[in-house]
Protein backbone atom coordinates (compact mmCIF):
# COMPACT_ATOMS: atom_id res chain seq x y z
CA UNK A 1 0.00 0.00 0.00
CA UNK A 2 1.26 3.43 -0.90
CA UNK A 3 1.03 5.48 2.30
CA UNK A 4 2.02 8.69 0.54
CA UNK A 5 -1.01 8.67 -1.73
CA UNK A 6 -3.27 7.75 1.20
CA UNK A 7 -1.94 10.66 3.26
CA UNK A 8 -2.28 12.95 0.24
CA UNK A 9 -5.91 11.88 -0.14
CA UNK A 10 -6.66 12.50 3.54
CA UNK A 11 -5.09 15.97 3.39
CA UNK A 12 -7.02 16.80 0.20
CA UNK A 13 -10.26 15.65 1.82
CA UNK A 14 -9.64 17.78 4.91
CA UNK A 15 -8.81 20.86 2.84
CA UNK A 16 -11.82 20.44 0.54
CA UNK A 17 -14.07 19.87 3.55
CA UNK A 18 -12.90 23.08 5.20
CA UNK A 19 -13.31 25.03 1.96
CA UNK A 20 -16.82 23.61 1.54
CA UNK A 21 -17.82 24.47 5.11
CA UNK A 22 -16.49 28.01 4.76
CA UNK A 23 -18.28 28.49 1.43
CA UNK A 24 -21.49 27.10 2.96
CA UNK A 25 -21.24 29.57 5.84
CA UNK A 26 -20.72 32.45 3.43
CA UNK A 27 -23.75 31.32 1.40
CA UNK A 28 -25.99 31.13 4.47
CA UNK A 29 -24.71 34.50 5.67
CA UNK A 30 -25.51 36.09 2.30
CA UNK A 31 -29.03 34.63 2.26
CA UNK A 32 -29.74 35.97 5.74
CA UNK A 33 -28.22 39.39 5.04
CA UNK A 34 -29.98 39.86 1.69
CA UNK A 35 -33.43 38.93 2.96
CA UNK A 36 -35.63 42.01 3.51
CA UNK A 37 -36.78 40.78 6.94
CA UNK A 38 -35.27 39.28 10.06
CA UNK A 39 -34.98 35.54 9.45
CA UNK A 40 -34.36 34.90 13.15
CA UNK A 41 -37.48 36.84 14.19
CA UNK A 42 -39.66 35.16 11.57
CA UNK A 43 -38.58 31.62 12.46
CA UNK A 44 -38.19 31.90 16.24
CA UNK A 45 -40.75 34.49 17.32
CA UNK A 46 -43.45 34.19 14.65
CA UNK A 47 -43.03 30.39 14.28
CA UNK A 48 -42.95 30.73 10.48
CA UNK A 49 -42.50 27.07 9.47
CA UNK A 50 -42.67 27.77 5.74
CA UNK A 51 -39.72 30.17 5.96
CA UNK A 52 -37.76 27.53 7.86
CA UNK A 53 -38.47 25.03 5.08
CA UNK A 54 -37.44 27.52 2.39
CA UNK A 55 -34.19 28.40 4.19
CA UNK A 56 -33.50 24.68 4.71
CA UNK A 57 -34.06 24.00 1.01
CA UNK A 58 -31.73 26.86 0.11
CA UNK A 59 -29.05 25.45 2.41
CA UNK A 60 -29.38 22.00 0.79
CA UNK A 61 -29.23 23.58 -2.67
CA UNK A 62 -26.10 25.58 -1.84
CA UNK A 63 -24.52 22.42 -0.37
CA UNK A 64 -25.19 20.42 -3.53
CA UNK A 65 -23.73 23.17 -5.72
CA UNK A 66 -20.59 23.46 -3.56
CA UNK A 67 -20.16 19.67 -3.50
CA UNK A 68 -20.46 19.56 -7.29
CA UNK A 69 -17.86 22.28 -7.69
CA UNK A 70 -15.42 20.64 -5.29
CA UNK A 71 -15.79 17.22 -6.94
CA UNK A 72 -15.58 18.52 -10.50
CA UNK A 73 -13.29 16.64 -12.89
CA UNK A 74 -11.12 19.73 -13.20
CA UNK A 75 -9.12 18.69 -10.16
CA UNK A 76 -6.05 16.72 -11.19
CA UNK A 77 -5.62 14.90 -7.89
CA UNK A 78 -7.45 11.76 -8.97
CA UNK A 79 -5.74 11.78 -12.36
CA UNK A 80 -2.28 12.14 -10.82
CA UNK A 81 -2.90 9.35 -8.34
CA UNK A 82 -4.20 7.06 -11.08
CA UNK A 83 -1.20 7.76 -13.31
CA UNK A 84 1.23 7.10 -10.44
CA UNK A 85 -0.51 3.84 -9.52
CA UNK A 86 -0.51 2.69 -13.14
CA UNK A 87 3.20 3.50 -13.50
CA UNK A 88 4.00 1.64 -10.28
CA UNK A 89 2.07 -1.43 -11.40
CA UNK A 90 3.84 -1.40 -14.76
CA UNK A 91 7.22 -1.26 -13.01
CA UNK A 92 6.25 -4.14 -10.73
CA UNK A 93 5.23 -6.28 -13.72
CA UNK A 94 8.47 -5.43 -15.53
CA UNK A 95 10.52 -6.55 -12.52
CA UNK A 96 8.73 -9.90 -12.30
Amino acid sequence: MNWGSLLHGIIDTAIYSLVGIIMMGIGIFLVIMLSPFSVKKEIEDDQNISLGLIIGAMIIGISIIIAGVLMSPGSDTAKKMNVKDTAMKAEEKAVQ
